[in-house]
């Protein structure tokens, strides 16, 4: 094992250290964002909040319609039924506002 940068022990491993439970990489399969500051909560790519994750191994994000917590391989809300991608192309959705797919004109609704 390498030695942690921020505590200097020996329990840094690809993801986060086991001791003072610094992120350094988004351990969600499609995303593996390099995580730059230390003080962060969730990724800023995929969403994933990093405590769930580090304490329980589960891989939650909230939703940004509802503030509810959903699983990350969701690909829409289970309470608000906001999508988080386009459910024919995978473009991630901006907005809560959006009516249609950015990309392919698919109905978000």
């Amino acid at each position: 094992m390498e030695k942690c940068p921020v505590c200097k022990e020996e329990s840094k491993g690809k993801y986060f250290c086991k001791n003072c439970k610094t992120v350094f990489r988004c351990p969600t399969q499609g995303c593996e964002y390099e995580i730059r500051k230390r003080d962060l909560e969730t990724c800023p790519k995929c969403g994933l909040i990093f405590e769930d994750y580090v304490e329980r191994r589960k891989m939650y994000r909230m939703c940004p319609k509802c503030k509810k917590k959903q699983g990350v391989s969701d690909p829409q809300c289970r309470y608000c039924r906001y999508w988080f991608n386009c459910p024919t192309c995978g473009h991630k959705v901006p907005s809560t506002s959006m009516l249609t797919c950015p990309r392919c004109a698919t109905s978000l609704r």
